[in-house]
């Protein structure tokens, strides 16, 4: 890459109660950042706490280990600081104090004990940075507690920690012959759950937004809900769920036994005992606030840690999620490439409105662009069959900013050019349970002109340097104007106009002016 960047590196810890992780992030001058590396190491703390409230000393020298790999894991990747933050289950003993210094002294860390409103404010971040949403509700199920927070305008309103998760409360209720729960144990986590929420009052104070859930019970949930639905894409970023999905699991799963759980296809078999008391809580919930639907987060605290690590406190809130990512996906490109993209942006936005008479709507334009600056993305997998891998990235990462439906479309428009392969595929098959029935003319109808715009950069030197672009009813007047002879541009341009017109209904008028170099 011609694009030499400095990077920094930070690893970030999270010691929950049901699990422990590390998660290493590169940030680049440019802007960029990306994941290197993810650990994962169970721990249910939770469970190891006496009656008394108390976590023994012995029952944690177990995780000191994993502690000590995750820090060496971190030393070579290189990272410049590790920032290591404990939560609910070491938060809530007696004895918190005492265990963080134990664990100090025996990893060389320096463990930060995390308020509740503080993982709440940290789970807010993550979640607003890669979800396009101005309000809502954040529910946060770990091991041994649950965050509810309050947003309006992408700000923080409310927070609030209940000392309750999906660990501790099957402990408390769910040691039953075989892992059944019985109507009484449910009926007494239901109480606690709506006991604590009704002493905040501004947890059902405004109904009719969304829940958002982080942690591993509405991952799990949705999960589940995709495989017996045969959901057609492999991402659960951003998916949604109705009030009726969750009602369906919650009315299920307690029933059950730990090995017949563990039979339900989406569901990890660590979590076939947990995952009761996590749906119960947040059943409960979402029936207390009033909400309208479910949208689940892959993204959460340890996100949240790195955005303020990356941008300070005062700015760790983004104002456009997807421009930011937009923006860090071209940073990783060489400059040649992100001067092509920027071209082929700005001419197929010009080519839309031309086409629109000046009356082309927001989102088409946001689709379009999107899919314009990101159409190349699959190159950095290989340059051959790039196409395929711009689609296969598109439709499996997250894109922060896009909902699924819209994941979709720019993946499609992204590869509309892509020697026909798209003409021979049913997209509005392939994606019924997602797309609309319009969407497979929206993307014919918008890939067509970034197929054109492309076209007009096809040696990724710029040579347009005037496009004007006039629609008059089926009339099409194009006139490219260019500083160099465009050799490469002039066939895949001709080729490019037939798609333009089949697609549109319109009779293109091409007039192409270059310059001679001899």
């Amino acid at each position: 890459m011609d694009n030499t960047m400095e990077h920094s590196r930070v690893g970030i810890m999270d010691i929950g109660s049901n699990s422990i992780r590390l998660v290493i992030y590169e940030t680049s001058k440019a802007g960029g950042y990306r994941v290197l590396k993810e650990c994962r190491e169970s721990a249910r703390l939770s469970a190891i706490v006496t009656p008394e409230g108390e976590m023994p000393l012995e029952a944690v020298s177990v995780i000191v280990p994993v502690l000590r790999q995750f820090v060496e894991v971190s030393q070579v990747y290189e990272v410049s600081e590790i920032r290591a933050v404990a939560t609910a289950a070491i938060r809530n003993a007696v004895n918190g104090e005492e265990v963080i210094s134990y664990l100090n002294e025996h990893t060389g860390l320096s463990i930060e004990l995390l308020p509740g409103e503080m993982e709440g404010h940290y789970g807010f971040i993550g979640v607003v940075n890669r979800i396009d949403i101005q309000d809502g509700y954040i529910i946060d199920i770990g091991g041994g507690s649950t965050e509810i927070t309050l947003f309006q305008n992408r700000k923080r309103v409310s927070t609030v920690s209940f000392p309750f998760g999906a660990v501790n409360m099957n402990v408390r209720f769910g040691n039953h012959t075989n892992g059944k729960w019985d109507e009484k144990s449910v009926s007494e986590l239901e109480s606690l759950v709506l006991q604590s929420a009704r002493e905040h009052p501004w947890i059902s104070s405004n109904p009719g937004l969304p829940l958002v859930g982080l942690g591993g019970t509405i991952r799990a949930v949705g999960k589940m809900h995709q495989r017996k639905r045969k959901y057609s894409m492999e991402q659960i970023h951003q998916y949604t769920l109705q009030a009726e999905d969750t009602d369906y699991y919650y009315q299920q799963l307690p029933s059950l036994t730990n090995e017949q759980r563990k039979r339900i296809a989406g569901l990890s078999k660590t979590r076939s005992d947990i995952i009761v008391p996590g749906t119960i809580i947040l059943h409960t919930m979402f029936r207390h606030m009033q909400c309208d639907h479910y949208i689940i987060s892959g993204t959460g605290l340890r996100d949240g840690l790195f955005f303020e690590w990356d941008r300070g406190k005062e700015h760790a809130v983004l104002d456009n999620v997807l421009e930011y990512e937009i923006h860090a996906a071209l940073s990783q490109e060489p400059l040649p490439r992100q001067r092509h993209l920027r071209q082929v942006d700005e001419l197929s936005v010009r080519l839309y409105e031309a086409l629109g008479e000046g009356q082309g709507d927001a989102w088409n334009r946001k689709l379009l662009r999107t899919a314009a600056l990101m159409h190349q993305v699959g190159m950095n997998v290989g340059y051959h069959e790039y196409e395929e891998h711009t689609r296969y990235l598109l439709t499996t990462r997250a894109v922060a900013g896009l909902d699924h439906r819209e994941t979709v479309l720019v993946a499609f428009i992204a590869i509309f050019g892509s020697k026909g392969k798209i003409k021979k595929r049913r997209i509005s098959v392939e994606y019924a349970d997602i797309l609309h029935p319009k969407d497979e003319e929206r993307i014919r109808r918008l890939g067509a002109l970034l197929q054109l715009a492309a076209a007009m950069d096809t040696s990724e030197t710029q040579p347009v340097d005037r496009l004007n672009a006039v629609r008059k009813g089926r009339d099409f007047e194009l006139t490219i104007h260019c500083r160099t002879e465009a050799s490469m541009e002039l066939n895949d341009i001709t080729e490019a106009v037939k798609d333009l017109e089949k697609e549109w209904d319109v009779r293109v008028r091409l007039v192409v002016h270059t310059v001679s170099t001899n």
